[in-house]
């Protein structure tokens, strides 16, 4: 069945504009993890379900928007479609967020706020 005519419009209109938003934040799953162990990322471990984890994606995304002026790529992994992540780095609480340099790790424990992340990843140097 076909959409009627005064609901196709606007429903074009909503594909062509989700179709041209593009998110910063790669996806990381079991088959590709690997990319993370080279390079500059910050990385957000969540689940669809989370309350905390939801309010976070806006700002996740937000932050990722800075990625080329901090030199960083950004992820993040659904826990509940890639378990053996979860496992791997061992994330007991949700969300989590770690910050990965050429391998290094090291876990992120503040506020989660755009100016955090940013100090957060701007001290990266000492850190490692």
């Amino acid at each position: 069945m076909a959409p009627s005519r005064s609901l196709a419009v606007p429903l074009a209109v909503l594909v062509l504009t989700l179709w041209g938003q593009q998110s910063n934040v790669h996806m990381i799953t079991d088959k590709n993890w690997r990319e993370l162990l080279e390079g500059d990322w910050m990385i957000g471990f969540y689940a669809q379900w989370c309350p905390a984890c939801q309010k976070l994606q806006p700002k996740w995304e937000s932050f990722a928007e800075w990625g080329e002026d901090l030199e960083v790529n950004f992820a993040k992994v659904d826990v509940t479609e890639q378990p053996g992540l979860s496992g791997h780095f061992i994330i007991t609480a949700l969300p989590t967020i770690y910050h990965c340099k050429d391998g290094n790790f090291r876990h992120y424990q503040g506020p989660s706020t755009k100016k955090d992340f940013i100090n957060f990843v701007s001290d990266r140097v000492e850190e490692y």
